[in-house]
């Protein structure tokens, strides 16, 4: 019995002999909700360097692949293994957790999360990860050096553990797919996508007061890979804050805005805090001394279209008067 860990077996096709230049990280992130102990749904992707190559859903029991290098040389063959062995996950998986869920007595729906990664380098066994969480919650992680499981503190932590302790079989799966097949999988991927993993553009950070003086808003955009942490803190202590999704921009790159409730008396100690894989360091702006970065932004592109929109009407006038 296999559970939690197909990204690896779908993607075991692709090994080569390739090293690959530097380290990369690569992770497999699944998601399982269940109900009543019965699976509803299954979905997960694949990431290199926080870089989405592969995507996966129950539903459609078929892999997305989000770069054409990502695919590599799937064969027909290939396809009618991954297909088979989906198929097979989902039976297994869900006998596995059904038993969890009568063993411990658990009611209701809840989501269940594994994330497993590795580097592209072979030595790196320290790289080597396995967790697990419900609803959001530490529920376990494997120990892959003593081979053991180690319980998290959310409910039923200690009784998943318990289970999984019996289950020598998958813990010895998972051991060696974590220490034999992830990092030559992280090494072909690692290579075929070189340049793409190599693109880093740092974000251009803008923090206004809106037109309502006690909310201040941070707009993060131009950056390139998408994920990325962006806070706004007052005083050293970050504040509850409204947030945008992450949305691509037209270039390619991404952008995300992030607004808060704050007294404008209070707004001197205000600033904006970006994480991003491009910046060495995080990157902090201060609200009294460019918040007049992003009125020029606002002010600049409302010009532009104006222009664009005068432009338009001028042309149309034209023709009219030349058809007339």
């Amino acid at each position: 019995m296999k559970v939690l860990i197909p990204c690896f077996f779908v993607s075991l096709l692709l090994l080569r002999s390739i090293t690959a230049a530097g380290s990369d990280t690569m992770t497999c992130i699944q998601n399982v909700y269940l109900s009543n102990g019965e699976i509803q749904t299954v979905w997960g992707t694949l990431e290199m360097e926080d870089i989405e190559i592969g995507a996966f859903h129950n539903d459609t029991r078929t892999i997305e692949f989000k770069h054409s290098w990502s695919k590599a040389d799937f064969s027909l063959f290939d396809w009618k293994f991954i297909d088979i062995f989906l198929r097979r996950y989902m039976d297994n998986t869900q006998k596995l957790l059904r038993k969890i869920n009568e063993e411990l007595g658990i009611e209701g729906s809840y989501l269940i999360q594994a994330w497993a990664g590795c580097s592209s380098s072979s030595d790196d066994y320290e790289g080597l990860t396995y967790r697990v969480a419900k609803d959001g919650e530490d529920l376990m992680y494997l120990n892959v050096k003593e081979g053991v499981w180690v319980a998290g503190n959310a409910s039923h932590s200690q009784g998943f553990q318990r289970i999984l302790k019996k289950e020598k079989a998958i813990t010895e799966t998972i051991i060696n797919i974590l220490m034999i097949y992830c990092p030559s999988l992280a090494a072909v991927y690692s290579a075929l996508g070189r340049e793409t993993f190599a693109r880093k553009i740092q974000p251009q950070v803008y923090i206004t007061k809106t037109f309502n003086p006690d909310k201040v808003i941070c707009m993060v955009t131009g950056f390139y890979p998408k994920p990325i942490n962006v806070g706004l803190w007052k005083e050293n202590k970050m504040e509850d804050a409204i947030s945008t999704m992450t949305l691509p921009n037209g270039d390619g790159t991404y952008q995300i805005t992030v607004l808060i409730n704050v007294h404008f008396l209070e707004q001197k100690s205000v600033y904006c805090r970006v994480e991003h894989s491009s910046l060495k360091e995080p990157l902090i702006v201060h609200l009294n001394k460019e918040h007049h970065n992003l009125i020029g932004l606002v002010v600049g592109t409302t010009v532009a279209v104006v222009v664009c929109v005068f432009g338009l009407a001028c042309f149309v006038y034209k023709l009219y008067k030349k058809h007339k």
